[in-house]
Protein backbone atom coordinates (compact mmCIF):
# COMPACT_ATOMS: atom_id res chain seq x y z
CA UNK A 1 0.00 0.00 0.00
CA UNK A 2 1.14 3.58 -0.80
CA UNK A 3 1.06 5.11 2.69
CA UNK A 4 1.09 8.49 1.67
CA UNK A 5 -1.53 8.40 -0.69
CA UNK A 6 -3.66 6.93 2.25
CA UNK A 7 -2.64 9.84 4.32
CA UNK A 8 -3.39 11.89 1.20
CA UNK A 9 -6.75 10.39 1.39
CA UNK A 10 -7.64 10.27 5.09
CA UNK A 11 -6.58 14.47 5.50
CA UNK A 12 -8.76 15.43 2.44
CA UNK A 13 -11.61 13.04 4.36
CA UNK A 14 -11.20 15.08 7.41
CA UNK A 15 -11.17 18.43 5.81
CA UNK A 16 -14.51 17.31 3.88
CA UNK A 17 -15.92 16.38 6.93
CA UNK A 18 -14.72 19.26 9.07
CA UNK A 19 -16.43 21.57 6.36
CA UNK A 20 -19.97 20.16 7.17
CA UNK A 21 -19.48 20.29 10.54
CA UNK A 22 -18.18 23.71 10.48
CA UNK A 23 -20.49 25.02 7.88
CA UNK A 24 -21.49 28.61 8.33
CA UNK A 25 -24.58 28.60 10.25
CA UNK A 26 -27.57 30.55 8.99
CA UNK A 27 -29.96 33.02 10.76
CA UNK A 28 -33.48 33.94 10.72
CA UNK A 29 -33.16 38.01 10.89
CA UNK A 30 -35.67 40.54 10.79
CA UNK A 31 -34.60 43.86 8.43
CA UNK A 32 -36.33 46.77 9.15
CA UNK A 33 -37.49 48.97 5.75
CA UNK A 34 -37.23 53.09 6.39
CA UNK A 35 -39.20 54.86 3.66
CA UNK A 36 -35.48 55.06 1.31
CA UNK A 37 -35.31 51.73 1.69
CA UNK A 38 -36.62 48.90 0.31
CA UNK A 39 -36.58 45.02 -0.93
CA UNK A 40 -34.26 45.60 -4.09
CA UNK A 41 -31.98 46.74 -2.16
CA UNK A 42 -31.94 43.98 0.70
CA UNK A 43 -32.83 40.99 -2.07
CA UNK A 44 -28.55 41.22 -3.24
CA UNK A 45 -27.45 41.24 -0.15
CA UNK A 46 -29.61 38.56 1.57
CA UNK A 47 -32.39 35.61 0.92
CA UNK A 48 -35.63 37.49 1.73
CA UNK A 49 -38.36 34.86 2.97
CA UNK A 50 -40.95 37.24 4.19
CA UNK A 51 -42.22 41.06 2.79
CA UNK A 52 -44.35 42.75 5.67
CA UNK A 53 -44.03 45.97 4.60
CA UNK A 54 -42.36 47.64 6.81
CA UNK A 55 -39.89 45.06 7.44
CA UNK A 56 -38.80 41.54 6.10
CA UNK A 57 -37.33 38.32 7.14
CA UNK A 58 -34.27 36.96 5.36
CA UNK A 59 -32.31 33.78 5.82
CA UNK A 60 -28.66 35.18 6.32
CA UNK A 61 -25.27 34.15 7.15
CA UNK A 62 -23.07 36.46 9.76
CA UNK A 63 -21.39 38.03 6.76
CA UNK A 64 -24.57 38.59 5.00
CA UNK A 65 -26.02 40.21 7.72
CA UNK A 66 -23.46 42.42 8.38
CA UNK A 67 -23.76 43.45 5.25
CA UNK A 68 -26.89 44.83 5.42
CA UNK A 69 -25.85 46.51 8.63
CA UNK A 70 -22.90 48.13 7.29
CA UNK A 71 -25.46 49.69 4.33
CA UNK A 72 -27.28 51.24 7.44
CA UNK A 73 -30.32 48.41 7.77
CA UNK A 74 -32.17 47.96 11.06
CA UNK A 75 -31.12 44.25 11.93
CA UNK A 76 -31.94 42.16 14.01
CA UNK A 77 -31.80 38.44 14.45
CA UNK A 78 -34.19 35.95 15.81
CA UNK A 79 -33.08 32.79 15.59
CA UNK A 80 -30.50 30.03 14.47
CA UNK A 81 -32.08 28.07 11.90
CA UNK A 82 -32.59 24.62 12.70
CA UNK A 83 -34.98 21.87 12.49
CA UNK A 84 -37.97 24.24 13.21
CA UNK A 85 -40.26 26.05 10.98
CA UNK A 86 -41.07 29.59 11.53
CA UNK A 87 -44.85 31.14 11.50
CA UNK A 88 -46.80 34.20 11.86
CA UNK A 89 -49.35 34.02 14.55
CA UNK A 90 -52.28 36.60 14.79
CA UNK A 91 -54.29 36.79 17.61
CA UNK A 92 -56.56 39.38 19.17
CA UNK A 93 -55.10 42.31 20.88
CA UNK A 94 -56.30 40.36 24.84
CA UNK A 95 -54.58 37.31 23.74
CA UNK A 96 -52.81 35.97 26.31
CA UNK A 97 -48.91 35.75 24.93
CA UNK A 98 -48.08 33.04 27.69
CA UNK A 99 -50.32 30.84 26.09
CA UNK A 100 -48.04 30.34 23.42
CA UNK A 101 -45.21 28.77 25.12
CA UNK A 102 -46.31 25.50 25.88
CA UNK A 103 -46.44 25.02 21.90
CA UNK A 104 -43.71 27.32 20.52
CA UNK A 105 -40.79 29.78 21.23
CA UNK A 106 -41.99 33.03 20.68
CA UNK A 107 -38.72 35.35 18.59
CA UNK A 108 -40.36 38.68 18.21
CA UNK A 109 -43.60 40.49 18.41
CA UNK A 110 -44.84 43.24 15.38
CA UNK A 111 -47.67 45.39 15.16
CA UNK A 112 -49.63 42.28 13.96
CA UNK A 113 -48.70 39.15 16.06
CA UNK A 114 -45.73 37.75 16.84
CA UNK A 115 -42.77 35.88 14.42
CA UNK A 116 -42.24 31.97 16.62
CA UNK A 117 -40.35 28.88 15.99
CA UNK A 118 -42.35 25.73 16.23
CA UNK A 119 -42.46 21.82 15.35
CA UNK A 120 -45.47 19.99 13.53
CA UNK A 121 -46.83 19.32 17.40
CA UNK A 122 -46.51 22.33 17.96
CA UNK A 123 -48.55 23.91 15.37
CA UNK A 124 -50.93 21.19 16.60
CA UNK A 125 -51.38 22.53 19.89
CA UNK A 126 -51.54 25.74 17.88
CA UNK A 127 -54.59 24.77 16.22
CA UNK A 128 -56.39 24.24 19.05
CA UNK A 129 -55.99 28.35 20.07
CA UNK A 130 -58.34 31.31 18.05
CA UNK A 131 -55.19 32.53 16.31
CA UNK A 132 -54.33 32.48 12.72
CA UNK A 133 -51.07 30.96 11.48
CA UNK A 134 -48.88 31.42 8.00
CA UNK A 135 -45.48 29.28 7.69
CA UNK A 136 -42.82 31.42 6.49
CA UNK A 137 -41.53 30.43 3.30
CA UNK A 138 -38.22 28.44 3.51
CA UNK A 139 -37.29 29.21 -0.11
CA UNK A 140 -36.43 33.50 -0.84
CA UNK A 141 -39.54 34.88 -2.02
CA UNK A 142 -40.41 36.13 -5.48
CA UNK A 143 -39.84 40.31 -5.62
CA UNK A 144 -41.02 42.30 -8.45
CA UNK A 145 -40.79 46.37 -9.13
CA UNK A 146 -43.19 46.27 -11.49
CA UNK A 147 -46.80 48.04 -11.20
CA UNK A 148 -49.18 45.27 -12.73
CA UNK A 149 -52.01 46.96 -14.59
CA UNK A 150 -55.45 45.37 -15.56
CA UNK A 151 -55.13 42.95 -18.36
CA UNK A 152 -56.65 43.41 -22.18
CA UNK A 153 -60.54 42.47 -21.21
CA UNK A 154 -62.10 39.85 -23.48
CA UNK A 155 -65.53 40.49 -25.29
CA UNK A 156 -68.41 39.57 -22.85
CA UNK A 157 -72.08 40.20 -23.26
CA UNK A 158 -73.36 42.31 -20.28
CA UNK A 159 -76.42 40.22 -21.08
CA UNK A 160 -74.76 37.49 -20.07
CA UNK A 161 -72.81 38.57 -17.01
CA UNK A 162 -76.59 39.18 -15.62
CA UNK A 163 -77.84 35.87 -16.30
CA UNK A 164 -74.99 34.14 -14.26
CA UNK A 165 -75.20 36.63 -11.49
CA UNK A 166 -78.71 36.25 -10.93
CA UNK A 167 -78.25 32.43 -10.96
CA UNK A 168 -76.28 32.59 -7.83
CA UNK A 169 -78.08 31.24 -5.25
CA UNK A 170 -78.30 31.96 -1.66
CA UNK A 171 -80.39 28.75 -0.89
CA UNK A 172 -77.42 26.82 -2.52
CA UNK A 173 -75.06 28.43 -0.81
CA UNK A 174 -76.30 27.83 2.67
CA UNK A 175 -76.82 24.15 1.31
CA UNK A 176 -73.55 23.79 0.37
CA UNK A 177 -71.99 25.28 4.16
CA UNK A 178 -74.39 22.70 6.06
CA UNK A 179 -73.05 19.95 3.83
CA UNK A 180 -69.47 20.95 4.74
CA UNK A 181 -70.26 21.84 8.19
CA UNK A 182 -71.85 18.36 8.99
CA UNK A 183 -68.58 16.61 8.15
CA UNK A 184 -67.47 14.95 11.34
CA UNK A 185 -64.11 17.53 10.82
CA UNK A 186 -62.01 18.73 8.31
CA UNK A 187 -59.36 19.20 10.17
CA UNK A 188 -56.11 18.50 7.74
CA UNK A 189 -54.95 14.91 8.45
CA UNK A 190 -58.04 13.12 8.86
CA UNK A 191 -60.08 10.49 6.79
CA UNK A 192 -63.38 13.12 7.56
CA UNK A 193 -61.69 15.59 5.30
CA UNK A 194 -60.48 13.42 3.07
CA UNK A 195 -64.18 12.18 2.41
CA UNK A 196 -64.87 15.99 1.77
CA UNK A 197 -62.29 17.00 -0.59
CA UNK A 198 -64.15 13.42 -2.52
CA UNK A 199 -67.18 15.17 -2.18
CA UNK A 200 -66.21 18.53 -3.48
CA UNK A 201 -64.34 17.05 -6.44
CA UNK A 202 -67.53 15.17 -6.93
CA UNK A 203 -69.22 18.61 -7.57
CA UNK A 204 -66.66 20.12 -9.30
CA UNK A 205 -66.88 16.92 -11.78
CA UNK A 206 -71.18 17.49 -11.96
CA UNK A 207 -70.55 21.21 -13.02
CA UNK A 208 -68.76 21.12 -16.24
CA UNK A 209 -65.00 21.08 -15.51
CA UNK A 210 -62.88 19.48 -17.95
CA UNK A 211 -61.14 18.07 -15.48
CA UNK A 212 -61.01 17.71 -11.77
CA UNK A 213 -58.73 15.87 -9.37
CA UNK A 214 -57.59 15.47 -5.66
CA UNK A 215 -53.83 17.35 -5.62
CA UNK A 216 -51.96 14.93 -3.30
CA UNK A 217 -49.10 17.53 -2.24
CA UNK A 218 -48.09 15.08 0.62
CA UNK A 219 -49.07 11.69 2.14
CA UNK A 220 -49.98 13.48 5.74
CA UNK A 221 -52.18 15.75 4.80
CA UNK A 222 -55.56 15.59 3.01
CA UNK A 223 -55.10 16.71 -0.47
CA UNK A 224 -56.11 19.87 -2.65
CA UNK A 225 -58.86 19.87 -4.58
CA UNK A 226 -58.78 21.36 -8.37
CA UNK A 227 -61.36 21.94 -10.87
CA UNK A 228 -60.32 23.09 -14.46
CA UNK A 229 -61.99 24.71 -17.20
CA UNK A 230 -60.11 25.12 -20.29
CA UNK A 231 -59.88 28.52 -21.89
CA UNK A 232 -60.83 28.28 -25.71
CA UNK A 233 -58.47 30.51 -27.00
CA UNK A 234 -56.02 31.84 -24.57
CA UNK A 235 -55.76 28.65 -22.15
CA UNK A 236 -52.35 29.90 -20.72
CA UNK A 237 -54.17 32.44 -19.26
CA UNK A 238 -55.38 31.40 -15.50
CA UNK A 239 -57.57 32.93 -13.36
CA UNK A 240 -57.89 31.01 -9.62
CA UNK A 241 -61.01 31.18 -7.27
CA UNK A 242 -60.22 29.42 -4.33
CA UNK A 243 -61.05 28.73 -0.83
CA UNK A 244 -59.40 26.58 2.14
CA UNK A 245 -61.72 23.23 2.91
CA UNK A 246 -60.28 22.13 5.82
CA UNK A 247 -60.63 23.72 9.27
CA UNK A 248 -60.12 23.73 13.16
CA UNK A 249 -61.38 24.16 16.38
CA UNK A 250 -60.36 24.09 20.57
CA UNK A 251 -61.58 20.39 20.25
CA UNK A 252 -59.57 19.25 16.92
CA UNK A 253 -59.25 17.14 15.26
CA UNK A 254 -62.20 15.18 16.57
CA UNK A 255 -64.42 17.83 15.82
CA UNK A 256 -64.16 20.76 13.81
CA UNK A 257 -67.95 21.90 12.14
CA UNK A 258 -66.04 24.92 10.66
CA UNK A 259 -69.73 26.68 9.04
CA UNK A 260 -67.63 30.44 8.75
CA UNK A 261 -63.99 29.57 8.40
CA UNK A 262 -63.90 27.97 6.27
CA UNK A 263 -67.16 26.16 4.51
CA UNK A 264 -68.33 29.38 3.50
CA UNK A 265 -65.42 29.98 1.10
CA UNK A 266 -65.71 26.73 0.03
CA UNK A 267 -68.95 27.02 -0.85
CA UNK A 268 -68.20 30.24 -2.86
CA UNK A 269 -65.93 28.42 -5.04
CA UNK A 270 -68.71 25.46 -5.61
CA UNK A 271 -71.32 27.83 -6.35
CA UNK A 272 -69.02 29.38 -9.26
CA UNK A 273 -68.35 26.26 -10.74
CA UNK A 274 -72.25 25.79 -10.69
CA UNK A 275 -72.87 28.77 -12.12
CA UNK A 276 -70.36 28.91 -14.61
CA UNK A 277 -71.43 25.06 -15.94
CA UNK A 278 -72.64 25.98 -18.95
CA UNK A 279 -70.23 29.00 -20.09
CA UNK A 280 -67.12 28.22 -22.09
CA UNK A 281 -63.94 30.69 -21.20
CA UNK A 282 -61.26 32.29 -23.58
CA UNK A 283 -59.07 31.74 -20.90
CA UNK A 284 -58.35 28.90 -18.00
CA UNK A 285 -60.08 28.78 -14.65
CA UNK A 286 -59.26 26.86 -12.00
CA UNK A 287 -61.84 26.33 -8.81
CA UNK A 288 -59.63 25.17 -5.82
CA UNK A 289 -60.12 24.19 -1.89
CA UNK A 290 -56.82 23.92 -0.36
CA UNK A 291 -56.20 21.54 2.22
CA UNK A 292 -53.77 22.26 5.22
CA UNK A 293 -54.12 26.08 5.68
CA UNK A 294 -55.24 25.84 9.24
CA UNK A 295 -51.12 24.71 9.75
CA UNK A 296 -49.79 27.77 8.00
CA UNK A 297 -51.29 27.95 4.28
CA UNK A 298 -49.09 24.32 3.23
CA UNK A 299 -51.46 23.02 0.47
CA UNK A 300 -51.85 26.37 -1.29
CA UNK A 301 -47.90 27.40 -0.56
CA UNK A 302 -47.31 23.96 -2.07
CA UNK A 303 -49.65 24.56 -5.00
CA UNK A 304 -48.17 28.17 -5.76
CA UNK A 305 -44.59 26.79 -5.22
CA UNK A 306 -45.38 24.08 -8.48
CA UNK A 307 -47.28 27.13 -10.26
CA UNK A 308 -43.92 29.32 -10.16
CA UNK A 309 -41.47 26.37 -11.05
CA UNK A 310 -43.88 25.40 -14.50
CA UNK A 311 -43.93 28.89 -15.28
CA UNK A 312 -47.55 29.27 -14.82
CA UNK A 313 -49.54 32.60 -16.08
CA UNK A 314 -51.70 33.04 -13.19
CA UNK A 315 -53.47 36.56 -13.74
CA UNK A 316 -55.55 36.69 -10.53
CA UNK A 317 -56.80 35.05 -7.74
CA UNK A 318 -59.65 35.55 -6.18
CA UNK A 319 -58.63 33.68 -2.52
CA UNK A 320 -62.18 33.88 -0.28
CA UNK A 321 -62.01 33.07 3.48
CA UNK A 322 -64.65 33.41 5.97
CA UNK A 323 -67.48 35.26 4.20
CA UNK A 324 -70.54 34.73 5.69
CA UNK A 325 -70.49 36.42 9.19
CA UNK A 326 -71.67 39.93 9.46
CA UNK A 327 -74.46 41.45 11.62
CA UNK A 328 -77.63 43.22 10.53
CA UNK A 329 -76.41 46.31 9.56
CA UNK A 330 -72.46 45.84 10.01
CA UNK A 331 -71.70 43.31 6.88
CA UNK A 332 -69.45 45.51 5.30
CA UNK A 333 -66.62 42.94 3.01
CA UNK A 334 -63.05 43.28 3.50
CA UNK A 335 -60.88 43.09 -0.23
CA UNK A 336 -57.54 42.68 1.42
CA UNK A 337 -54.45 43.29 -1.34
CA UNK A 338 -50.35 44.31 -1.69
CA UNK A 339 -49.35 47.35 -2.81
CA UNK A 340 -46.13 45.76 -4.24
CA UNK A 341 -44.21 42.27 -4.61
CA UNK A 342 -46.99 41.94 -6.59
CA UNK A 343 -48.99 45.26 -6.96
CA UNK A 344 -52.70 43.77 -6.52
CA UNK A 345 -54.52 46.96 -6.62
CA UNK A 346 -56.09 46.40 -10.36
CA UNK A 347 -57.87 43.34 -9.33
CA UNK A 348 -58.73 45.07 -6.13
CA UNK A 349 -60.50 47.90 -7.77
CA UNK A 350 -62.07 45.07 -10.64
CA UNK A 351 -63.86 43.00 -8.09
CA UNK A 352 -64.84 46.34 -6.19
CA UNK A 353 -66.28 48.10 -9.50
CA UNK A 354 -68.39 44.73 -10.44
CA UNK A 355 -69.40 44.52 -6.85
CA UNK A 356 -70.65 48.20 -6.80
CA UNK A 357 -72.47 47.30 -11.14
CA UNK A 358 -73.74 44.02 -10.43
CA UNK A 359 -73.92 43.26 -6.46
CA UNK A 360 -75.20 44.72 -2.73
CA UNK A 361 -71.80 43.54 -1.42
CA UNK A 362 -70.02 46.76 0.64
CA UNK A 363 -66.82 46.40 0.48
CA UNK A 364 -63.64 48.06 1.66
CA UNK A 365 -60.29 48.34 0.25
CA UNK A 366 -57.84 47.41 2.29
CA UNK A 367 -53.85 47.15 1.18
CA UNK A 368 -51.66 45.76 3.45
CA UNK A 369 -48.31 43.67 2.35
CA UNK A 370 -48.65 42.29 6.16
CA UNK A 371 -52.07 40.88 5.84
CA UNK A 372 -50.86 37.16 5.19
CA UNK A 373 -52.69 34.72 7.05
CA UNK A 374 -54.85 33.00 3.89
CA UNK A 375 -53.72 30.95 1.21
CA UNK A 376 -53.69 34.10 -1.14
CA UNK A 377 -50.45 34.45 0.67
CA UNK A 378 -48.47 31.70 -0.75
CA UNK A 379 -49.09 33.17 -4.24
CA UNK A 380 -47.89 36.29 -3.30
CA UNK A 381 -44.94 34.97 -2.39
CA UNK A 382 -44.47 33.22 -6.19
CA UNK A 383 -44.95 36.99 -7.56
CA UNK A 384 -49.16 36.43 -8.67
CA UNK A 385 -51.55 39.36 -7.93
CA UNK A 386 -54.18 37.70 -5.66
CA UNK A 387 -56.96 39.16 -2.76
CA UNK A 388 -58.35 38.07 0.14
CA UNK A 389 -61.81 38.41 0.39
CA UNK A 390 -63.26 38.36 3.81
CA UNK A 391 -65.95 39.52 6.43
CA UNK A 392 -65.52 42.98 8.10
CA UNK A 393 -67.76 41.81 11.39
CA UNK A 394 -65.45 38.53 12.57
CA UNK A 395 -67.57 35.90 14.37
CA UNK A 396 -66.96 35.17 17.98
CA UNK A 397 -66.44 31.64 17.20
CA UNK A 398 -63.53 31.91 15.39
CA UNK A 399 -61.83 28.51 15.85
CA UNK A 400 -64.15 27.07 18.23
CA UNK A 401 -67.18 24.03 18.34
CA UNK A 402 -69.27 26.99 17.99
CA UNK A 403 -68.29 27.64 14.15
CA UNK A 404 -72.06 26.55 13.28
CA UNK A 405 -74.93 28.38 10.73
CA UNK A 406 -77.05 30.41 13.05
CA UNK A 407 -80.36 32.02 12.19
CA UNK A 408 -79.90 34.98 10.23
CA UNK A 409 -77.87 37.97 11.92
CA UNK A 410 -77.84 35.90 15.18
CA UNK A 411 -74.30 36.79 17.10
CA UNK A 412 -72.97 33.84 18.76
CA UNK A 413 -72.25 31.44 15.87
CA UNK A 414 -70.14 31.09 12.76
CA UNK A 415 -72.17 31.77 10.10
CA UNK A 416 -74.97 34.68 10.17
CA UNK A 417 -75.06 36.15 6.91
CA UNK A 418 -75.46 33.62 3.81
CA UNK A 419 -76.70 36.77 2.24
CA UNK A 420 -73.49 38.52 1.98
CA UNK A 421 -71.84 35.65 1.26
CA UNK A 422 -73.73 35.66 -2.30
CA UNK A 423 -73.73 38.61 -2.73
CA UNK A 424 -69.57 38.24 -2.74
CA UNK A 425 -70.14 35.55 -4.85
CA UNK A 426 -71.74 37.14 -7.20
CA UNK A 427 -69.07 39.85 -7.29
CA UNK A 428 -66.77 36.85 -8.16
CA UNK A 429 -69.16 35.57 -10.92
CA UNK A 430 -69.32 38.73 -12.55
CA UNK A 431 -65.57 39.33 -12.22
CA UNK A 432 -64.09 36.20 -13.43
CA UNK A 433 -66.60 36.25 -16.61
CA UNK A 434 -65.14 39.28 -17.57
CA UNK A 435 -61.64 38.62 -16.76
CA UNK A 436 -61.54 35.32 -18.55
CA UNK A 437 -63.94 35.93 -21.28
CA UNK A 438 -67.10 34.01 -20.55
CA UNK A 439 -69.25 32.76 -23.59
CA UNK A 440 -72.31 30.68 -23.87
CA UNK A 441 -71.33 27.31 -24.28
CA UNK A 442 -72.20 26.05 -27.80
CA UNK A 443 -75.98 24.85 -27.67
CA UNK A 444 -77.10 26.48 -24.99
CA UNK A 445 -79.15 29.17 -24.75
CA UNK A 446 -79.17 32.29 -22.49
CA UNK A 447 -81.77 33.02 -20.62
CA UNK A 448 -83.43 36.43 -19.69
CA UNK A 449 -83.41 37.11 -15.60
CA UNK A 450 -86.80 35.56 -13.99
CA UNK A 451 -85.82 36.80 -9.98
CA UNK A 452 -87.77 39.69 -9.22
CA UNK A 453 -85.58 42.83 -9.01
CA UNK A 454 -85.05 44.49 -5.24
CA UNK A 455 -83.76 47.63 -4.10
CA UNK A 456 -80.62 46.63 -2.70
CA UNK A 457 -78.89 49.05 -1.23
CA UNK A 458 -79.72 53.35 -0.73
CA UNK A 459 -76.63 55.46 0.04
CA UNK A 460 -77.54 57.71 2.54
CA UNK A 461 -79.59 55.92 4.60
CA UNK A 462 -80.13 59.49 6.87
CA UNK A 463 -78.65 62.33 5.71
CA UNK A 464 -78.79 65.27 2.23
CA UNK A 465 -79.65 64.21 -0.79
CA UNK A 466 -79.17 62.93 -3.71
CA UNK A 467 -79.55 59.47 -2.68
CA UNK A 468 -77.76 56.74 -4.65
CA UNK A 469 -79.80 53.50 -5.45
CA UNK A 470 -78.50 50.10 -6.04
CA UNK A 471 -80.55 47.04 -7.10
CA UNK A 472 -79.88 43.17 -7.22
CA UNK A 473 -79.99 42.92 -11.40
CA UNK A 474 -80.97 45.56 -14.06
CA UNK A 475 -84.77 46.48 -14.15
CA UNK A 476 -87.10 45.47 -16.73
CA UNK A 477 -88.14 48.30 -18.92
CA UNK A 478 -90.75 50.80 -17.30
CA UNK A 479 -89.73 49.81 -13.85
CA UNK A 480 -89.93 53.14 -11.24
CA UNK A 481 -89.71 53.57 -7.61
CA UNK A 482 -92.44 55.22 -5.98
CA UNK A 483 -91.54 57.30 -3.21
CA UNK A 484 -93.78 58.02 -0.15
CA UNK A 485 -93.27 60.64 2.75
CA UNK A 486 -93.57 59.81 6.62
CA UNK A 487 -97.87 60.51 6.10
CA UNK A 488 -97.89 57.26 3.20
CA UNK A 489 -98.76 59.98 0.62
CA UNK A 490 -96.79 58.95 -2.87
CA UNK A 491 -94.44 62.07 -3.60
CA UNK A 492 -92.69 60.84 -6.42
CA UNK A 493 -91.85 58.00 -9.13
CA UNK A 494 -88.23 57.41 -9.95
CA UNK A 495 -88.30 55.79 -13.70
CA UNK A 496 -85.48 53.20 -13.41
CA UNK A 497 -83.59 51.53 -16.15
CA UNK A 498 -80.09 50.19 -14.81
CA UNK A 499 -79.04 48.86 -11.96
CA UNK A 500 -78.26 51.75 -10.37
CA UNK A 501 -80.16 55.08 -9.90
CA UNK A 502 -80.22 58.51 -8.29
CA UNK A 503 -83.07 60.34 -6.40
CA UNK A 504 -82.52 63.97 -6.03
CA UNK A 505 -84.66 64.18 -2.61
CA UNK A 506 -87.06 66.35 -1.18
CA UNK A 507 -87.68 69.05 1.97
CA UNK A 508 -86.51 67.10 4.83
CA UNK A 509 -88.32 64.45 6.71
CA UNK A 510 -88.96 60.97 6.35
CA UNK A 511 -89.30 58.92 3.33
CA UNK A 512 -90.42 55.18 2.18
CA UNK A 513 -89.02 53.97 -1.70
CA UNK A 514 -91.04 51.02 -2.60
CA UNK A 515 -90.13 49.16 -6.14
CA UNK A 516 -92.56 46.27 -7.44
CA UNK A 517 -91.30 43.86 -9.95
CA UNK A 518 -93.65 40.97 -10.81
CA UNK A 519 -95.57 40.85 -7.78
CA UNK A 520 -93.21 41.34 -5.47
CA UNK A 521 -91.86 44.40 -3.36
CA UNK A 522 -88.67 45.67 -1.44
CA UNK A 523 -88.43 48.69 0.26
CA UNK A 524 -85.92 50.94 1.84
CA UNK A 525 -86.25 53.91 4.35
CA UNK A 526 -84.34 57.12 3.86
CA UNK A 527 -84.08 60.12 6.17
CA UNK A 528 -83.10 63.54 4.66
CA UNK A 529 -81.53 66.29 6.33
CA UNK A 530 -80.88 69.70 5.81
Amino acid sequence: MDWSIFVRNLFGLFVLVSGVVHAAPIFLARVGLGASEGLTAVAPLAAVVADLGDFCLVRASDAELSSLAAQGFDVAVLDRVGDEDYYFVQAAADFDQDLLAGCCRVLDRYARGFIVAATEEGVRELNRMPVELARVAREPVLLSGRSARLPALPAVDDSLVWRLVNSVDADTVLGNIRRLQNFLTRYSTTESLRQACSWMRAKLTTFGCDSAWLDTWSSQYAPNVVGVKTGKTTPGLIYIIDGHIDNTSDRQPDSCPGADDNASGTAAVIEAARVFADVDFACTVWFIGFSGEEQGLLGSGDFAQRCRARGDSVCGVFNFDMISYGRQDLDSFRVIGTPSNPDCSWLIDFYIAQADTFSALKPIRIMDAGARYSDHSSFWDQGYVAFCGIEDDFTPEYHTLGDTIGPLYYVNCGTNNWLMATEAIRAAVASIAKLAGASPRTGVEEETPSRPVRIARVIPTVGRAPVALRFTQKPPRGTSVEIYNGDGRLVDALPVSNSAAEWQGSAAGVYFLRLTDGGVSSAAKVVLTD
